[in-house]
């Protein structure tokens, strides 16, 4: 897929759904996102309120979230506070309780104000980080990694949520076109032109954890990738996400949940996110 950059600014006055006709974008989008600026950080307040109208999407989250919990509790032992890069309007605080909740602006929903690129937490004064949606929309993602490298105490992980590079992947960056682009191609770990939420790679992720593993190996020696797990087939399609009405009513969630159990044998080429796990060890 060719590269396609977001809108910033007083151009983003509205999700740019590129060539899919006008009528169409009326009948998909979520009344409450029309009008949104992407990149303004009172987004925030709208996503909230999207969430909290949807419980397909908050059934989906708390699937994501029950899967950030095994890095919580298996890291209770090094007696050091939580991080959560990113917060967003989510609800992460509920299933790990004591957690910090951060974004790169200030709204309701976050504890402090945090830059993922150069945290201000002493060396080896975290044992774990959360981060949903928010690596890839990073303009230099290893200075993040190299940030949580010095925060983390040694066996402290790392938990991201982001997006899978596969066929679904791309057929759903396809229909629904919107701030994000996707380029699997690009030889550098970095977003350019990105803004808050605007022009990020969905490729990132796969590029620095799959694609250059090799690079990240040696970069990064003091990272140990615990597992790469790829889930959430038709549920974010289905949800509508923060942009989109929901395209299936809230009682579809148990069929949902069947839908990615019979999946799972076949998520690497058919789930578009993946959860990534790191741990730090030793070496520093």
């Amino acid at each position: 897929m060719s590269r396609k950059r977001g809108r910033t600014g007083d151009e983003a006055a509205e999700v740019d759904f590129g060539t899919n006709p006008p009528m169409l974008k009326s009948l998909l989008v979520h009344p409450l996102a029309k009008g949104v600026k992407i990149d303004d950080a009172n987004a925030v307040v709208i996503h909230k309120k999207i969430l909290d109208s949807k419980p397909l999407l908050q059934r989906l989250y708390r699937r994501w979230y029950a899967g950030c919990q095994d890095a919580d509790r298996s890291t209770r032992h090094l007696n050091a506070p939580v991080l959560e890069i990113g917060c967003g309007a989510g609800f992460l605080e509920e299933y790990i309780p004591g957690l910090i909740k951060s974004d790169v602006d200030k709204h309701p929903y976050c504890d402090r104000v945090v830059d993922a690129m150069n945290l201000d937490f002493p060396d080896q004064s975290l044992r774990a980080i959360f981060m949903v949606g928010v690596l890839h929309h990073l303009s230099e993602p290893a200075r993040f990694l190299s940030e949580a490298r010095r925060c983390l105490k040694p066996g402290g992980r790392v938990v991201m949520i982001e997006p899978a590079n596969n066929l679904m992947q791309k057929w759903l960056c396809r229909l629904l076109d919107h701030y994000e682009y996707l380029d699997a191609n690009d030889p550098e770990w970095v977003n350019r032109d990105s803004g808050r939420m605007s022009s990020a790679n969905l490729a990132l992720p796969w590029i620095i954890f799959v694609r250059d593993r090799e690079r990240l190996n040696r970069e990064f020696p003091e990272f140990k990738i615990k597992s790469i797990r790829h889930h959430t087939f038709l549920y974010y399609w289905a949800t509508g996400g923060m942009t989109f009405r929901s395209f299936l009513p809230g009682f579809c969630g148990p069929l949902l949940d069947l839908s990615e159990k019979l999946a799972d044998p076949w998520m690497e080429h058919l789930g578009v996110l993946m959860t990534i796990d790191l741990e730090k060890n030793g070496l520093s």
